[in-house]
């Protein structure tokens, strides 16, 4: 299936949050997983409930009072950029899809340097086939101290998966099922 047809299976799933299974993703530390994600979720809602959720806490020290204070002006910046920004103006390294009657069609979109297709969703669950190798790393405590406040934020939960041939051994949702595109020119 090449990309246009991929993204127009993809355009003709309803437009509202729905499930989307990947099988036997393959992640850059050698993880295989099988991922159920909510597809279509929208990003901005997911930010403003992740802020409701850190306005709730009461940090137990000043170092965790500085992690939520960065977490939500990070937050609030996120929100205030949708706010002023179109989807469409958006200016990264992305190329955004659209359906036939204009439409942003959420959760796929194209890296425009690597000319690689990307899902993206809120991982509802995971099951590790194998496991990865990943390195140790030393964090900073304030780095720490978010971590356990990202916890709690449902944008937390959003993942962006690469979409290859190499990389997903199956892709369905709502019935379809998808194999990842294996022409990418």
């Amino acid at each position: 299936m090449d990309q246009e047809k991929f993204v127009s299976e993809l355009s003709k799933i309803r437009p509202s949050s729905t499930f989307l299974t990947l099988r036997g993703y393959r992640n850059e530390s050698s993880e295989v997983a099988d991922f159920s994600i909510v597809f279509h979720m929208s990003y901005e809602s997911a930010l403003k409930r992740s802020l409701v959720a850190l306005e709730s806490v009461v940090p137990e020290d000043s170092l965790e009072a500085q992690a939520k204070e960065e977490l939500i002006d990070g937050y609030t910046a996120s929100l205030n950029k949708m706010a002023v920004t179109p989807v469409e103006e958006i200016d990264d390294a992305y190329t955004r899809f659209f359906d036939e009657a204009g439409k942003y069609i959420k959760g796929v979109k194209l890296h425009t340097a690597t000319n690689t297709l990307h899902l993206y969703g809120l991982v509802n669950s995971k099951r590790v086939l194998i496991p990865g190798s990943y390195p140790k790393r030393n964090k900073r405590a304030l780095t720490i101290a978010k971590d356990k406040l990202r916890k709690i934020c449902p944008v937390n939960r959003f993942r962006q998966f690469i979409i290859h041939p190499s990389r997903v051994d199956s892709i369905s949702v709502e019935g379809l099922n998808l194999l990842p595109p294996a022409d990418f020119s």
